[in-house]
């Protein structure tokens, strides 16, 4: 028989048995849907997260947290985080060579920002006027504060373009007078737009004010949270850190048995997590909803059985009147993957359009990844002729005579 005139039997037999054709689609659509959404998402969010974090730390970076700070989560697992001093910087710049530059870190706790009779919540954070080269951050209008802002405790703020927006509805807020609690404070520029960091936050929300502003008059502390240093030399960073740790150590009169009350982070520690991120966004997520799959698989094997039994009847005829057993199990794969190839066009675009609907709510950047397009179009064949081998070698063994009687 003909291989067209079986694949176009094939189509008929389906279209008739649309109630069969439906649930075995549906099957691999819920699949598909699934592992593309996830996969989509999975990608998306690696590619940007990987850009985001290399933006935030390059190669030259070191980063000296207060406590044991676990990057990935951004929290502390100690208790400690009153031990750093800017003076531990100041003395790590003055004894360790090949460190360029560096700025410090400090956070509140969210505080009320007012202008006129609108509020919103944020933390505020504390930096130096060097902060707008370590972090790669300038501004969009008006300018950084400087440092004699920073000498003179100046109530001065750099707030996010969100921030704008909220308080300000989009008007030029550079020069005016904003209150953080109850202390004001003139903006002195709008912040370059950032998006959502690696830990979550949303950088186009924050309000940035001089260091020693913010510790002595927002906070009345005499510690630090953290500092991120540029080195001169990339390929040193790892030996740098070496030596800023024995500074740190014995700044802190830590003892040999003592662990160290303080974290660096350097480029070697990035990769890392970079490398966990990733295996967690092309592996795990992809092989939970390939679950769902494989679910579509086993519903097209009972279906495909279950079709086998009610065909008993033409199968024989068939087979009676010269059909090979070649030609009846190439009938029942082409049905299997027909279907499959269908459920999984179809789970392929719902998959894509949720990833695009859900990355734009949350104001990221869509990526369709290419094995998003390949996986889609190849695991439902694979699937469907896998699935559709054991009801077509059972529907090619019938014997005619037994079918028919």
């Amino acid at each position: 028989m003909n291989k067209y005139k079986i694949i176009e039997s094939s189509f008929r037999i389906l279209r008739r048995n649309k109630l069969n054709t439906f649930f075995m689609i549906l099957g691999i659509v819920i699949g598909i849907a699934a592992l593309s959404l996830t996969f989509s998402l999975g990608k998306s969010a690696e590619k940007q997260l990987t850009q985001k974090v290399k933006n935030l730390f390059n190669p030259n970076n070191i980063l000296i947290t207060s406590g044991r700070v676990e990057l990935e989560s951004g929290r502390s697992s100690e208790s400690s985080m009153t031990n750093l001093k800017i003076e531990d910087i100041e003395m790590i710049v003055n004894e360790v060579h090949g460190i360029t530059m560096y700025d410090v870190i400090q956070t509140t706790p969210e505080r009320d920002v007012i202008f006129g009779n609108k509020n919103i919540s944020t933390a505020i954070n504390g930096g130096m006027a060097e902060g707008e080269i370590v972090w790669r951050r300038s501004v969009a209008s008006g300018e950084y504060f400087s440092k004699a802002d920073e000498k003179s405790s100046a109530r001065v703020a750099l707030i996010g373009t969100k921030i704008v927006k909220k308080l300000f509805e989009g008007s030029d807020p550079v020069g005016s007078q904003i209150r953080i609690g109850a202390v004001p404070f003139t903006v002195k520029g709008v912040l370059e737009e950032r998006g959502i960091d690696p830990h979550g936050t949303d950088l186009d929300m924050n309000v940035i004010v001089p260091i020693t502003t913010l510790m002595n008059r927002l906070m009345n502390v005499n510690y630090i949270a953290g500092a991120k240093l540029e080195v001169e030399d990339a390929s040193k960073t790892e030996e740098i850190a070496g030596k800023i740790t024995s500074v740190l150590r014995e700044r802190h009169s830590l003892n040999n048995n003592e662990t160290n009350d303080f974290s660096i982070v350097t480029p070697v520690v990035v990769k890392e997590i970079i490398g966990k991120m990733n295996r967690v966004f092309t592996l795990f997520l992809p092989l939970i909803s390939g679950i769902a799959l494989v679910v579509g698989g086993v519903v097209i094997v009972v279906i495909m059985l279950m079709s086998v039994s009610r065909r008993v009847s033409e199968i024989g005829l068939r087979k009676a009147l010269g059909a090979r057993s070649q030609e009846i199990m190439f009938q029942f794969l082409v049905e299997a993957a027909v279907v499959s190839l269908f459920g999984g066009i179809i789970g392929l675009t719902i998959g894509l359009l949720g990833a695009g609907v859900f990355m734009s709510s949350m104001g990221l950047t869509f990526y369709i990844p290419w094995q998003t397009i390949l996986f889609g179009i190849l695991f439902p064949i694979m699937i469907g002729v896998l699935a559709g081998i054991i009801p077509a070698r059972k529907a090619a063994k019938m014997d005619p005579i037994e079918a028919l009687s």
